[in-house]
């Protein structure tokens, strides 16, 4: 049965004439008679009486053109929703840890976007324990964690209980981050023992651990330092960098251009262990979507950038 003899029926009905019924389609007359017609000879029965009054439903008119009713609402929500699902939307969701170098690359992306009539996007900066969870559980779909490379069994094995993949994103030593008039901005050959008597800027929300090592999280030193400022935005961070005297925050590599902005240098410094990876992680099976895909790379040629810094 043609859909389009429903909505022919029920304006016939609507109208009370085959004659208006007809107009309203862009039709004549004599071709609308006879779909109704055929449609009453598919049917078995009459959906319309004949009358003085015009064209009255028939009591098995009257329940066909109920059914036809029904029919036609579901229709124009299929169409609704095949329009909803043809205008792309934008979603992506990720927990990561509060690497300048992943925030600026999700930036770059957000500027070389299409326009969309949808976004929808998360983006969680929190320590590695609270991501692995998050992706676990689907709050997020996708984390980055950052784990000294010393202890990178560890979280595998905690991957591998909460069912994720990984995928190594890099692998690098953290810089220490200060102002251009640290005491020690002009030293070359650092190591964590020249800023012994300096503040150091952490991360404000680290957990107690449910291992020691993951005290790495805190502070690249594993706590080292006898001063610590605790902080967890990352804008007061560097503000306390660019104003206290003195102070310095371990940091994978930041990008040149939020350097300049920020007025702040970064320079290598040595201690034990100091190799760090970040993990892209996922739950088992997970596809990724075009715009994940395209974020990825925006974070790969960020990588690379920073690589030969």
């Amino acid at each position: 049965m043609n859909l389009s003899y429903l909505k022919y029926a029920v304006e016939v009905e609507k109208t009370g004439s085959i004659t208006k019924a007809a107009q309203n389609f862009y039709m004549n007359q004599p071709h609308l008679s006879k779909i109704i017609r055929e449609l009453e000879r598919d049917l078995g029965c009459p959906i319309f009486d004949r009358t003085s009054r015009g064209m009255v439903p028939t009591k098995r008119g009257e329940e066909f053109l109920r059914y036809a009713k029904a029919i036609l609402v579901q229709e124009e929500q299929i169409e609704s929703l095949c329009v909803k699902n043809s205008e792309r939307t934008l979603e992506i969701s990720l927990s990561v840890p509060r690497a300048t170098y992943i925030s600026y690359a999700f930036t770059d992306y957000l500027k070389d976007m299409r326009s969309f009539p949808s976004v929808s996007l998360g983006y969680k900066e929190t320590n590695s324990r609270d991501t692995i969870r998050g992706v676990s559980s689907k709050s997020f779909d996708l984390g980055i964690i950052r784990c000294q490379a010393l202890y990178e069994s560890y979280y595998m094995k905690m991957l591998q209980d909460e069912n994720l993949d990984w995928k190594e994103l890099w692998e690098f030593s953290c810089n220490v981050l200060m102002s251009a008039g640290h005491p020690l901005a002009d030293r070359e050959h650092l190591t964590y023992l020249d800023f012994a008597d300096c503040m150091e800027v952490v991360q404000g929300d680290i957990q107690n651990p449910s291992f020691t090592f993951e005290t790495q999280d805190a502070s690249a030193t594993g706590g080292n330092s006898r001063k610590t400022i605790s902080i967890y935005d990352r804008g007061s961070q560097f503000e306390i960098l660019r104003q206290i005297p003195g102070t310095y925050m371990w940091t994978s590599p930041v990008p040149y251009s939020c350097l300049e902005a920020t007025g702040l240098i970064q320079k290598p410094c040595s201690y034990p262990g100091n190799v760090h990876k970040d993990l892209l992680i996922y739950r088992s099976g997970y596809r990724f979507s075009r715009d994940e895909n395209e974020f990825l790379h925006c974070l790969a040629r960020m990588i690379s950038r920073l690589s030969v810094q």
